[in-house]
């Protein structure tokens, strides 16, 4: 025979409980009878209409203190504090709260329950009604509460609370009213959600339009003839831009007495990795006796790509983005890619003397000028962030009851637009050709450096979504009772090229109930 006080919360097979919590009980009937048909616990009852009883629940109002027991007489003040003192070993697992506003967000483990809306003005603290709930708003960014489970598989409870999640203010930031973990079990009992809108997610940055990317390197011009035996070409000119591409004009072709030497291509070959010229442009030009050809102009370099909206081209159930245990992240846009830089110009031909010099001179030809250097290529403009969601329940691989109860989402934020893409730089100047003085021969001019090419523009983010219950692998059961006031999904970004739709994100969605692929968190 043992004496059971009033904290006890359940009675092992053949326990009973007494109403006056001081009568005596067998927990193992005697071998031949039956065991006894137990009696509710005193602390059995419905949430709207049992009185809150000392022994039954911790007690929690803005009046209190948190150092105190948590009695009805000397409650806690913070929710936190009530439901920790609640969740620990022998504890009542339950939390009765004061219909009034709690400024902060509260972890609720597995197997507690929050009986809200309270009336702490009567002795019973009964049930306010539908109208008086206990509000926890933590503000923005947050959370309100968060369901998880611990070492006991055990569902919890919340009745007469209304939880706000604030209007996300950091760039695709999302606003949630509760967040139901892997493996825990919540039944959300006549009360409210509220979310509020979410962010719009930012506008890509624009690659620098107020100058194009760095101009290639002019080419060094050739030497003048009769000043030595053998002339030597103008040494190439590199373009080294800040992503550490080069771009290398083609050297001239040397001076001699009989026939001046080619000049050198330019490199690299536009489009392709650094290498000689193509057929086509950056060739050198050809060196002779008496005449010579000038270096090709070097090929420009190729526009970067544009990049894609958020969600373009994804499967409509992967489109709007996943859930982790953090909360939902969408599509922002990609960024464009930097343009190419341009090839270098074909040094231009040297020439022979042809008997051009004194004879007391040295006998050497003009050489050539060298191909400018190409121009950098232009960068790409960054993509568009994700509008933020706007969300009264994510549940991962859990359970989640919704009986008479309003959820009431707001809009999606708007996708972030691209931003643009920057000119690519201009091909360096021709290297001018070597000369005779005093005579009009003349050995050849190097080749313009190509344009670098211009930056590609970056995609719009995808729209933020609005859902009531988003979830991955749970048992959502939405009674008839429950309902769901929707806001509007967001805008997906223009890209940073407004004619380009292929650029422009997505728009978000809105649902009741939307299954979501999850998201998985690489460790910190």
């Amino acid at each position: 025979m043992i004496a059971l006080g009033c904290a006890s919360a359940a009675g092992g097979a053949g326990c009973y409980y007494a109403e006056d919590c001081a009568r005596t009980f067998t927990c193992h009937p005697l071998p031949g009878e039956m065991p006894p048909v137990l009696p509710a616990s005193p602390c059995d009852g419905d949430p709207a209409t049992s009185p809150a009883k000392d022994g039954c629940g911790v007690f929690v109002a803005r009046r209190g203190d948190d150092a105190s027991d948590g009695t009805r007489e000397a409650p806690v003040r913070t929710l936190q504090r009530a439901v920790e003192q609640a969740s620990k070993p022998g504890g009542t697992r339950r939390v009765y709260a004061c219909a009034e506003d709690f400024e902060e967000a509260v972890t609720l483990p597995s197997g507690v329950a929050i009986w809200g809306g309270r009336d702490c003005a009567t002795a019973a603290w009964t049930w306010g009604g539908k109208d008086r709930l206990t509000e926890i708003a933590p503000g923005p960014e947050r959370v309100p509460l968060v369901v998880e489970a611990r070492e006991e598989s055990m569902t919890s409870a919340v009745f007469g609370v209304r939880l706000v999640a604030a209007d996300a203010t950091r760039p695709s930031g999302s606003a949630i009213g509760m967040i139901v973990r892997e493996g825990a079990a919540v039944d959300v009992v006549s009360s409210e959600i509220l979310a509020g809108n979410g962010a719009d997610g930012a506008d890509g940055e624009s690659a620098p339009q107020a100058w194009r990317a760095p101009d290639g390197a002019p080419g060094h011009p050739g030497a003048p003839g009769c000043l030595a035996d053998w002339t030597e070409g103008a040494p190439p000119a590199m373009t080294v831009c800040e992503d550490g591409t080069t771009s290398i004009g083609g050297a001239g072709g040397d001076g001699d007495v009989a026939a001046g030497g080619e000049g050198e291509p330019g490199a690299p070959a536009a489009g392709v990795a650094p290498g000689p010229g193509s057929m086509e442009d950056g060739e050198g030009g050809t060196g002779g006796p008496m005449t010579c050809t000038s270096g090709e102009k070097g090929g420009a370099g190729e526009a970067g790509a544009h990049g894609v909206g958020g969600g373009t081209g994804v499967d409509d159930r992967l489109k709007y983005g996943s859930i982790s245990a953090r909360g939902w992240q969408g599509f922002s846009g990609r960024d464009g890619q930097n343009g190419k830089i341009g090839q270098g110009g074909g040094g231009g031909g040297g020439v022979g003397t042809n008997g051009q010099c004194r004879p007391v001179d040295p006998q050497g030809g003009p050489s050539g000028g060298s191909g400018g250097g190409g121009g950098c290529g232009g960068r790409g403009g960054r993509g568009g962030g994700y509008g933020g969601g706007s969300f009264g329940i994510i549940a991962l691989h859990a359970h989640v009851l919704v009986d008479k109860t309003a959820i009431i989402t707001g809009n999606g934020g708007r996708g972030g637009n691209g931003g643009r893409g920057q000119d690519g730089g201009r091909g360096g100047a021709e290297g001018q050709e070597g000369a005779i003085v005093g005579t009009a021969y003349r050995a050849c001019e190097g080749g313009l450096g190509g344009d670098g090419g211009k930056g590609g523009y970056g995609g719009g983010g995808l729209g933020g979504v609005s859902v009531a219950i988003a979830r991955v692998d749970s048992s959502v059961h939405f009674t008839e009772s429950a309902g769901w006031i929707g806001g509007e999904a967001g805008a997906g970004g223009v890209g940073g090229d407004p004619t380009m739709e292929e650029a422009w994100g997505e728009p978000g969605t809105f649902a009741q109930i939307w299954d979501f692929p999850e998201l998985v968190v690489p460790p910190q």
